[in-house]
């Protein structure tokens, strides 16, 4: 049996993640990888701080990062620490220390992720990761070797379980948003500062590394004009199941053609859509493809197990390379140049919703659907387009405060 040397940097939630499956699964890793891992040095940033895992005993513990990034003996280094400028400055360092790399760092992979990749290549070194995106599902590799061969058309996901948890409460529980927020806090499905899940931000930048794999493009996540769902409302909410929808966060990119329609904000999706029914912290990706054509992949999308199983599966696919002499190859190595556009540019149907008044109001749409309750008045339009549709709430009184959502799948290329 081989020896497999990890440096692990960070010691969090995903961090007491790995340690800990590393040593309740280690019989079953050993079996079928033929590799025993040994977690050489963990660094963290106070070595005093409580905490809930325990490390093996030859494990040495350090708050110095320079101290596992400079070992020769470690092959593989696990980042798990949550930041960006130190995240970057360390796993560039292992790269050129030429150690592989694992990390679950979507907010960094986001904005630098094909440079590191590249450098990794350079360096012939791995750099792998899975757990950035959905937690505990597998959709990257699904991506980049079960769909490998096939062209996909759209990708869409529910991949912020804060931002899920929240919607799911509103919905079922009739409860504010601030209520269902503070909730999400309370169990420790939402930060302290919440922004970057309620606000899209997360969802995009995860959306990035998606449409890496499913169509070969990055995405600037500051470029997507993103959507959060701090502002949804119980009138919508309402409205939306009266017509046969759920509200969600959703994440979408669609190919025609050479052009990645992309969007990222909450929109109506119908009751009886696979993706309506992941509710709480639970995670989905929805992918069309032309030869497998309609696949849901749904899990846990964070936590520490689920997480860290995750990075396990990469800290196996890195050791067979590491043995086989075979690493530097991409984790995703489909490229494409395509022209980006935003779906919101498109005609589809809305749920345009106007507060103040339950009477319906003077306009030319054809209303699909209308409905009204204590103080609100909602309706749904036919696909128009976004010309359309500013001009329609343009002829709202301007009293009347007014909000729209899109309609998942109805958007007409």
């Amino acid at each position: 049996m081989q020896t497999i040397t990890i440096g692990l940097l960070g010691l969090g939630t995903v961090g007491g993640g790995v340690v800990k499956l590393l040593q309740e699964h280690a019989a079953k890793i050993e079996q079928t990888t033929n590799v025993h891992f040994v977690l050489k040095r963990v660094a963290v940033a106070h070595l005093d701080k409580p905490r809930n895992v325990t490390l093996p005993d030859d494990t040495i513990l350090t708050d110095q990062l320079d101290e596992v990034l400079n070992d020769p003996e470690i092959q593989v280094i696990v980042e798990t620490m949550g930041t960006i400028n130190l995240a970057r400055q360390a796993i560039t360092q292992a790269i050129y220390n030429h150690k592989s790399v694992i990390t679950a760092n979507k907010d960094l992979l986001a904005i630098d992720g094909p440079r590191l990749a590249q450098l990794a290549k350079s360096r012939h070194v791995d750099f792998l990761y899975e757990a950035s995106v959905a937690g505990g599902i597998p959709i990257l590799r699904v991506l980049s070797s079960s769909l490998a061969t096939d062209q996909i058309s759209q990708i869409t996901g529910i991949i912020n379980g804060t931002a899920n948890y929240i919607l799911s409460a509103m919905t079922s529980n009739n409860v504010s948003y601030d209520k269902a927020l503070m909730n999400a806090q309370k169990k420790g499905y939402a930060e302290a500062n919440p922004t970057n899940d309620v606000k899209g931000i997360d969802t995009a930048n995860k959306l990035s590394i998606l449409s890496q794999f499913a169509f070969g493009k990055a995405l600037d996540p500051n470029k997507l004009g993103i959507r959060g769902i701090e502002n949804i409302t119980a009138a919508q909410l309402a409205s939306a199941n009266h017509f046969g929808y759920t509200i969600k966060l959703l994440a979408i990119a669609k190919r025609l053609a050479n052009k990645l329609y992309t969007f990222v904000g909450p929109a109506l999706i119908a009751h009886n859509d696979p993706l309506a029914q992941v509710d709480g912290v639970q995670n989905a990706v929805a992918v069309e493809s032309n030869a497998l054509g309609s696949s849901v992949y749904t899990g846990p999308g964070a936590g520490a197990k689920p997480t860290a199983n995750s990075i396990l599966s990469d800290l196996a696919a890195a050791a067979n390379d590491i043995l086989d002499y075979d690493c530097g190859s991409e984790f995703n190595n489909y490229h494409n140049e395509l022209e980006l556009c935003s779906l919101t540019t498109v005609p589809q149907s809305y749920l345009v919703t106007t507060y103040g008044t339950s009477a319906k109001p003077n306009s030319t749409v054809n209303w699909q659907g209308e409905f009204s309750g204590n103080n609100y008045w909602s309706g749904l339009t036919p696909v128009i387009s976004h010309q359309e549709l500013e001009s329609l709430l343009k002829s709202f009184p301007k009293s009347s405060a007014v909000s729209y959502l899109p309609v998942y799948n109805t958007a007409k290329l």
